[in-house]
């Protein structure tokens, strides 16, 4: 599978329980009584499907956490004394990144399913994700393995910062 997420484009791949995590939970019970969420309402309504894959889907077993380079050629700060430039964020740069996410995911959804076909496998039940589900990605991305979150909120990986684009 990891071979065909990085045929896919995705930089990493990284795998975690779907139960539902008491410390993320707490942390993120902390952080919406903190006022962290803002103006963002929805949070605090939904905060109990946010708790974890299985508060959603009580039959999920596992998280699939990806994360796709967004990386620039070049360094962005080098941009940075020439004022008559305008400088845009390197994420909205390119394609929107739901949707060159979105497509990948699908199509490793596709191929997994085909995969266990061909294995002799149940069908598995997926469903994917590009931060437009009430999941919370960083926490899950950190279970997984493929890095931390940050102080920026960001996820951090040791092999690409905070160049990735979650699914």
């Amino acid at each position: 599978m990891k071979a065909e997420a990085a045929r896919l484009g995705f930089a990493t791949v990284g795998f975690a329980p779907a139960a539902d995590d008491a410390l993320r939970t707490a942390r993120l019970h902390d952080w919406i009584a903190a006022g962290h969420h803002g103006s963002m309402q929805w949070m605090e309504d939904r905060v109990d499907v946010r708790q974890g894959p299985q508060s959603m889907w009580p039959e999920a077993r596992s998280v699939i956490a990806l994360g796709m380079s967004y990386a620039p050629e070049v360094d962005p700060l080098a941009l940075q004394g020439e004022a008559e430039k305008a400088r845009i964020s390197v994420y909205a740069q390119g394609r929107d990144y739901h949707d060159v996410v979105k497509k990948a995911l699908k199509a490793l959804a596709r191929w997994l399913v085909a995969e266990a076909g061909r294995r002799g496998l149940d069908e598995p039940s997926l469903k994917v994700f590009v931060d437009t589900a009430p999941v919370m990605e960083k926490p899950l991305g950190e279970a997984a393995g493929i890095g931390w979150q940050g102080k920026h909120s960001n996820l951090v990986s040791r092999e690409h910062g905070s160049w990735l684009f979650l699914g």
